[in-house]
């Protein structure tokens, strides 16, 4: 679940769908306007750091290193970055301003924009497509509920700008959901995990990966997208996501070379 905040049963235990209603708003007239953003626990999407790190003119690698702490994708080995608050004993957001607010937030992270609804995607072996969930996050410091105008869950997703996430974010989404699937007894090694992360996260790192190794000698890959991969931080990240189900899952539609050596003899920075 995209659950915004590490708190003590957040959230209501009623499933919503995308025709569900609630009321809610938050402005600065609230007292309890920037309280949530006290209580900084984001787990962060690989079209979160694109856009934060374009947001802050850093590299990838940067984002990671300043703003991030290790963690793990929930009730998975996957590994995945979350925000590193400002102040660790009130886990304060860095991106916190006493005077506005967000200060980053045009492109704040996903969690925030589906707050205060939690998200969950449902893997059903039964069905064509994965399912959508939803429940409505209700925290004692929060005074938003029940104000403001009525709507539906998709009109809040669609005000929230959250659509554009879940497209960057699919192949990444299908990854994490396949893992899943296998059960908890199937052990991923270190170095697998490590590719996840530079994969998924450090879209730099894999674009250096991709021109610095024998990666275009082994896979197959359109010189239009090679030409794109270059400077387009969401065509590396297309590429990587098809890397990954290929040399995860031998899934996708990258192709591997015939006259070369199988992904194992590659090494990943």
């Amino acid at each position: 679940m995209y659950a915004p905040k590490d708190y003590p049963q957040p959230v209501v235990p009623v499933r919503l769908d995308l025709s569900s209603k609630f009321c809610f708003s938050c402005d600065k007239e609230l007292a309890c306007f920037t309280k949530c953003c006290r209580t900084n626990n984001i787990s962060l999407t690989p079209y979160d750091i694109i856009r934060l790190k374009k947001r802050l003119g850093l590299s990838s690698d940067e984002f990671i290193r300043i703003y991030t702490l290790p963690g793990k994708v929930e009730q998975s080995d996957l590994p995945i970055p979350v925000m590193k608050p400002l102040d660790e004993e009130n886990m304060i957001c860095p991106f916190l301003s006493d005077e506005e607010g967000c200060s980053i937030y045009g492109d704040r992270p996903l969690a925030c924009r589906y707050y205060p609804i939690a998200a969950g995607l449902f893997h059903n072996s039964d069905l064509a497509d994965n399912e959508n969930f939803f429940a409505l996050v209700k925290e004692p410091v929060c005074l938003g509920h029940d104000t403001g105008q009525e709507m539906t869950i998709a009109e809040w997703r669609e005000c929230q700008g959250i659509p554009e996430y879940d497209v960057h974010n699919a192949g990444w989404i299908e990854i994490i959901l396949k893992r899943k699937s296998l059960g908890p007894f199937v052990n991923i090694p270190p170095k697998t995990l490590e590719m996840f992360f530079m994969a998924s996260y450090n879209i730099d790192a894999f674009r250096r990966f991709v021109f610095n190794s024998k990666f275009l000698e082994i896979y197959v890959v359109p010189d239009e997208l090679v030409e794109r991969v270059k400077e387009d931080d969401l065509a590396a990240l297309e590429l990587s996501m098809n890397w990954l189900k290929k040399t995860l899952f031998g899934l996708g539609d990258l192709e591997i070379r015939e006259q070369v050596a199988p992904f194992e003899q590659i090494e990943v920075d």
